[in-house]
């Protein structure tokens, strides 16, 4: 569960996030160029407190990684030991004691048995910070390469001792506090807040995420959205037009997703959860929405 909901949540900030280019606070352009010059210029894709994404004029070609903010630094190490187990029995992994001591790299294994040597993943903590990172180049990675993308990464968890900054990495705007108690009532949540229009919590197998996008076609965006999403829809008429709330989705896992504009802004605010959201769930997902909406 905790790796497809990061998938997820990743691929959920890419397609967010990449409105213009940006700087990322903790990682210099410069020092991508020089690490990976072979492949350069490269620019910010996306970038955050929590998140940065680079890639090069070949969209095949990034680099990126984001934090998750635990419950406590026990529960970070005991995440990055869960995920290097999960990966383990599909993976090629590698120790990586720079991303902390059960940090580590790891690239998929295909059928055959080879890995792709052009792609790689990583994984690492510190305090109660986690980080998930990857480098896709157009040429087989190096050891060097891996060493200095490893060593990038690591120098972002350098939060991890900052009370300022971890505060800016878990406080989502866009979320009360006591409705997200109601709706992750149980196990240690995680946090991941990579700018201010994106944020994550998860506890106990259970996501809430919420995505905001201005984009002058966002009520098209929307109303799309809601008529083609294969999910049974509830109308939300003090979200104003157009919005919805919807569930029992034909395809992908259990959820309740309540998509609306407000001030020109797009909101998509989706409780993922094991089994399909109960009525009083998906009622404190509305309430989420009423409260996003405000701000």
């Amino acid at each position: 569960m905790k790796r497809s909901w990061l998938v997820g949540a990743c691929l959920l900030f890419a397609n967010t996030a990449a409105l213009a280019a940006q700087k990322c606070p903790s990682i210099e352009t410069t020092m991508v160029n020089k690490g990976f010059s072979e492949v350069a210029p490269w620019h910010v894709l996306s970038g955050g407190p929590g998140e940065c994404s680079f890639m090069t004029a070949n969209t095949s070609v990034s680099f990126g990684f984001n934090h998750m903010v635990a419950a406590s630094a026990d529960a970070a190490t005991a995440s990055a030991v869960s995920m290097r187990e999960a990966v383990a029995g599909t993976s090629l992994v590698e120790p990586m004691l720079v991303l902390g001591d059960e940090g580590f790299s790891y690239q998929p294994k295909k059928d055959t048995g080879d890995v792709d040597p052009k792609s790689m993943f990583f994984y690492g903590h510190r305090g109660s910070v986690n980080v998930s990172a990857y480098l896709n180049l157009k040429d087989a990675i190096t050891p060097a390469q891996r060493d200095f993308a490893a060593h990038l990464v690591a120098a972002t968890l350098g939060v991890a001792t900052s009370p300022k900054a971890l505060a800016k990495e878990t406080n989502c705007p866009y979320l009360d506090a006591g409705v997200v108690q109601r709706l992750l009532p149980s196990g240690e949540v995680s946090a991941i807040v990579p700018n201010k229009d994106s944020c994550v919590v998860s506890a106990g197998g259970r996501v809430i995420t919420v995505a905001v996008t201005a984009n002058a076609q966002s009520r098209q965006m929307a109303q799309a959205m809601l008529e083609t999403g294969g999910c049974t829809v509830d109308a939300l008429p003090k979200l104003g037009k157009p919005s919805g709330l919807m569930h029992h989705c034909r395809e992908g896992n259990p959820r309740a997703e309540a998509l609306f504009v407000a001030g020109g802004r797009m909101f998509r605010l989706v409780f993922v959860s094991p089994a399909e959201p109960s009525d009083d769930e998906r009622a404190a997902v509305v309430e989420l929405a009423a409260f996003a909406a405000r701000k």
